[in-house]
Parts: structure tokens; C-alpha cells; sequence
């Protein structure tokens, strides 16, 4: 709406007003002028002779001249507009951008968001107290908006925060037309507005730095070396240096001061061989950064010690020579009958064996024989297919077992075992279990089937699946990547721990359980038989860049019918002025030539 349109009386009023202005101007005359002369006598008989009565005709296109060229500047400057149905008029559509840029801070310490919502509080405020106010966000934090009263949509406002993980989007209700509607917003994220929205800007250039890369990777040609790769963008002005800090576990630390030029991108690289494995976390540093969330970022680092395995069998060079194939295991292979307990092994495979007493170290069987601390074998099978597994598993991580075909297996009875620590990782048809696992005290992994009973070993992720079985059995937790918002992990029936031990809220729903991050950070999920890592970064240069604003170049309303109104009324406007610069010259020159008085 335009700041100085008018309800059409209103515009008439104003017309007719200024018109009643010139008209009485018109009407006024000057006091006679008193001139002293030495004699009458000439000017009686001009007087005589001349026309006695004045002359109207010119006087009245004067005046009809006057007029025209008021109306013409009083319809510019006051552009009349239609007066709104009374329910209309007493709505009101409030759109807040809560997108990740709003939270950056900007001079006076307060955030674009704190700005954003002192706004949106201040125009709920001015309105009538009967108003109803439809109040949304671009985010969709608030799931289904209605129009409420002042009391409501202010309550609702207190609650609404910046968000994370969608495309912004500016909401509105069914037939907004007529309805006052302001988009509070700073311009960097958000999409298409509304052709009847007015924008209120809170956007205000500040300097910032972010990481937008983070990870640590092993050296192809050596697995024990690993190293950091960060990358940073400087969304400022001008160059900065920032310092750059990689923290491991121990508080080992190595930093450096990086300068990036305006508007640029770095990528950096750390050895961090020396660092012990677990979680790393990468930090900046630069005065007067105005958005904190992208100034860190995790990742983890593997566990870089070799594992020493001992494969227990009476020849499998198939499976031993998948073994010496992983990066991190220090293998010995000995017989059965040579098999002397595992106290210099930090994991032990058996091939068709199992000791009479539980192993201390983490254990994978393949087909093993009766044992008191195994499930009992009940029967065995022939022509076997896997029918049901679970693929969110960190054991059968990225590996599908579609394809699996077991020619012999032998079926165990798990119905006197512990559940809480026994599970069951796949099976065949009518739960014939197949792979079977135990996490209560030292870890192991048994199959009923061995790998020359099967085509498991020839699958591509056989070899997958030895990595996966030997971080699970020695408590290496696999991570998954996310961004921040919201977050979908495949783990039923999970609680949530974020890094510093506190639980977070989370949500069951089908096929999994969903839990929201605001801020980067390492959490895991929790189940029965299940532990899995999550990292979540704020990986985006968009959201760096939170100078990017478009609001210069937003044009409120996609509708062409819109556009053509508008360019309509800019017509009009323009023609209105050049009407009344003609009427100007046309009076000017009718007064030269004594056609008008």
C-alpha cells in the first residue's frame, strides 16, 4: 500500500477542497489603488466609453484553468484507494523470517531476530484491540496459522526462535486480498513475497567468517595418517584474519591465523596423526563476527591403533586374506588345537570353533559348535535366504543382504537367553535367526552359518562388514552427518544424549525417531541393542554469506495482474504531471496574449 494513498471520500474531499481554495482566491479582489492625477477629466471619458461591466468570459477561464491544473497535482500526490470491508479492515497478516540469518547479531549486540520480533510486537500493539492477527513464520514453526486475537498471536510470538532445515517460504491464509500484510525479514534466505505484503527491513551489514567444510580423512597410502580439511569463507567487506583452531581429545590443539580476502574462500589442511581418536572440533575466531553458529564444526576421528586379531581355524584362506585386508588389523592365525586363550588379542574370529569358556576380548563366529555360553543349536537347515534384517544397524551399515544364499545353516534357540543383550541382526523365513549378537560385557557376533556354506563372503560388502564387526566389537561408534533442524534417525524406541551427558528431547514415529538441533554439537542415539553417533554442522555458504541480502532487488508479488496495476498507476501519474505542465504553459501563454486575466 502506498504511504500516501487515500480511501476514495477521503481523495474527493481533498479534491474538492482544493478546488473551493482556488475558486475563493478567484473571487477575492485587491483593494483599489489610490493614484493622485492632475485631472479627471480624461479618465470620465474612458470610462465613458469603455465596456461597463467586466469582462467574465476571461475570468472564468482563468479560473477553469486554475482549477484543472490543482485537481491534476492533488490526484497525483493523493492516489485514492478503496475502503476495505469493516471484517477486512480489521485483520491483520503478520510474516516473520526466522531463517539461520536472523541470527546474527548485529552493532548495538542484538540479533536481526531480537529486532525482527521488538517489530512484530510493536505493530500487534498499535492495532485496535478487537483485531485478529493471522501470525506466521517462513520456517513453519507455527504448524497451522489462524487469525486470533492481539493476546494469542503476542503469546505465540514470544515462543517463535530461528530456525534450521528448510527452504524459507512466506505462508498466507486463503483470499488474503484487502487484509493488511507485513513481512518482517532481512532479506538473505527468503523467497517470493506476496504482491500485497509491505517489507520491514531489519537488515543491518555486519562482518563474518564461517566454516563451511570440516573433515578428517586417512592418507590413501597410509591409513595411520590422518588429516583435518577445513574450509572457510570470509562474508565481509574487506580481508580478515581469522584464526583457525583444530581440538582433539586430551585437549591436544594445533591453530594457525589464516587471511582470507573480501568475500573469499580457504581450505586448510591439519595433520592430526598425533591426535587420539574420537571426537574433533574445529573453531574460528575473528572480532566483531556477527553469526556464531557457523564458527564450529565436528568431526571423528577413527581409533588409529592397530587391533590384533587372531583367526582361529583349520584353513580359510578366503576369510584371512579379508582380514589382512583392513586397514587397522594386526592378524595371527592359529589352529584350534593351538588356540590358548585371548590375552594377547584384542578380538578373536572363529571358524567353525568356539572354546568351552567366553572369550574376554570381543568375539566373531562363524558356525560354531555347541557351547554353554553360545544359543543352542536346535537343528540345521538347507537352502536358506535372509528374508528380514536391520539395515539401521551399525554392524550392516550400507550393506544389503537381497542377494544372501546359505546352503547349510544351523538353527540356534534363543527363547532362554537374556533379551536385553541378545538380538537378532538378521533372519530367514519363520525367524530362523541367522546372525545373532551380544553387547552385555564383551562383544560377539555369531553366524549359523560359515563363510564356505554361503555366498556371503563373495558379496562386495563382505569386506564392509568385517570393518563395520570390528569397530562395533570394540565400541567404535559409526557417526552419520546431518545438518541442523530437524533429524531423522532409523533407531525406534531411542532416547537422545547430546556430548555433555544432558538428554534431549526426541520423538518416536514410524520406522524411527526424529530430534531437532539448533546448534552444531555431537549427540547419540540410545536403544536396546543400538548406539549410533550423529554430527551436525551448520554446513551452508549461504547462510555465511549474511550480507547477501536481496531486499534492494525484491519486488513484492509475483501476480502479473498486480505488475500491470502497478505500471498502470505509474502511467497514470505520469501522464496527470505532464497534464498539468501543458495547462501551465497553455495559462501562461493565454495570459501573455491577454485571453485571461
Amino acid at each position: 500500500m502506498n504511504a500516501s494513498a487515500l480511501p476514495i471520500y477521503l481523495s474527493a474531499l481533498a479534491l474538492v477542497a482544493t478546488l473551493a481554495g482556488v475558486a475563493a482566491l478567484y473571487w477575492l479582489k485587491p483593494p483599489p489603488r489610490t493614484v493622485v492625477v492632475p485631472s479627471s477629466l480624461v479618465w470620465d471619458r474612458v470610462l465613458r466609453e469603455s465596456h461597463p461591466h467586466p469582462d467574465r468570459l476571461r475570468w472564468w477561464l482563468s479560473l477553469l484553468l486554475a482549477a484543472l491544473i490543482a485537481s491534476a497535482m492533488v490526484s497525483t500526490l493523493v492516489a485514492p484507494r478503496a475502503v476495505a470491508p469493516a471484517q477486512a479492515a480489521s485483520k491483520l497478516i503478520v510474516v516473520l523470517d526466522d531463517s539461520p540469518t536472523m541470527a546474527t547479531r548485529t552493532t548495538d549486540g542484538a540479533t536481526r531476530w531480537v529486532h525482527a520480533l521488538t517489530k512484530a510486537r510493536a505493530l500487534i500493539e498499535a492495532h485496535a484491540a478487537g483485531t485478529q492477527v493471522w501470525l506466521a513464520d517462513t520456517m513453519r514453526r507455527v504448524i497451522t496459522p489462524a487469525f486470533e486475537n492481539r493476546e494469542a498471536a503476542l503469546a505465540q510470538l514470544a515462543v517463535l526462535q530461528v530456525s534450521y532445515g528448510f527452504l524459507p517460504t512466506v505462508p498466507l491464509p486463503e483470499r488474503p486480498d484487502d487484509i493488511e500484510t507485513v513481512v518482517i525479514t532481512d532479506g538473505v534466505s527468503i523467497g517470493p513475497v506476496p504482491g500485497q505484503a509491505r517489507l520491514v527491513s531489519v537488515f543491518e551489514s555486519v562482518e563474518n567468517a564461517g566454516i563451511t567444510a570440516f573433515e578428517v580423512r586417512a592418507l590413501p597410502a597410509d591409513p595411520r595418517r590422518y588429516l583435518a580439511y577445513v574450509e572457510l569463507v570470509n562474508a565481509s567487506g574487506i580481508e580478515k584474519r581469522i584464526e583457525l583452531a583444530i581440538v582433539g581429545v586430551g585437549g591436544k590443539r594445533v591453530s594457525r591465523v589464516v587471511p582470507i580476502a573480501a568475500r573469499g574462500m580457504r581450505t586448510e589442511m591439519f595433520d592430526i596423526s598425533d591426535f587420539d581418536g574420537g571426537p574433533v572440533r574445529a573453531s574460528i575466531a575473528m572480532p566483531g563476527d556477527g553469526l556464531a553458529t557457523d564458527d564450529v564444526a565436528y568431526a571423528i576421528l577413527p581409533a588409529r591403533r592397530a587391533m590384533r586379531v587372531a583367526l582361529v581355524t583349520n584353513g580359510n584362506p578366503f576369510l584371512q586374506k579379508s582380514l589382512q585386508a583392513q586397514p587397522r588389523v594386526s592378524m595371527t592365525v592359529i589352529t584350534p588345537k593351538s588356540y590358548a586363550g585371548d590375552r594377547d588379542y584384542d578380538a578373536v574370529v572363529f571358524d567353525r570353533f568356539a572354546p568351552s569358556v567366553r572369550p574376554r576380548v570381543p568375539a566373531l563366529l562363524f558356525r560354531p559348535p555347541r557351547a554353554n555360553w553360545l544359543p543352542p543349536a536346535r537343528k540345521e537347515v538347507s537352502n536358506v535366504t535372509a528374508t528380514t534384517w536391520k539395515a539401521a544397524h551399525p554392524l550392516l551399515e550400507n550393506i544389503s543382504l537381497l542377494d544372501l544364499s546359505i546352503d547349510r545353516a544351523t538353527v540356534v534357540d534363543l527363547k532362554d537367553l537374556p533379551k536385553e543383550s541378545e538380538f537378532v541382526l538378521a533372519s530367514g523365513p519363520g525367524e530362523v535367526p541367522l546372525i545373532v549378537a551380544h553387547e552385555d560385557g564383551a562383544r560377539w557376533i555369531s553366524f549359523s552359518f560359515a563363510p564356505d556354506d554361503s555366498n556371503f563372503a563373495l558379496q562386495a560388502g563382505f569386506p564392509m562388514f568385517l570393518n563395520n564387526a570390528l569397530h562395533w566389537m570394540q565400541g567404535d561408534q559409526s557417526a552419520i552427518a546431518r545438518g541442523l533442524g530437524v533429524i531423522k534417525v532409523p533407531v525406534t524406541g531411542a532416547f537422545v544424549v547430546a556430548a555433555d551427558g544432558k538428554e534431549m528431547p526426541s520423538q518416536s514415529i514410524p520406522g524411527g525417531s526424529i530430534l531437532e538441533v539448533d546448534a552444531p554439537g555431537l549427540f547419540t542415539v540410545v536403544a536396546a541393542h543400538q548406539r549410533l553417533r550423529i554430527v551436525a554442522n551448520l554446513f551452508d555458504r549461504r547462510i555465511t554469506d549474511v550480507n547477501n541480502s536481496r531486499l534492494a532487488q525484491i519486488k513484492p508479488g509475483t501476480d502479473p495482474s498486480i505488475d500491470a496495476l502497478q505500471s498502470m498507476a505509474f502511467d497514470t501519474k505520469f501522464g496527470l504531471l505532464f497534464g498539468a505542465a501543458l495547462l501551465l504553459l497553455f495559462e501562461w501563454w493565454s495570459w501573455n496574449r491577454r485571453m485571461t486575466v
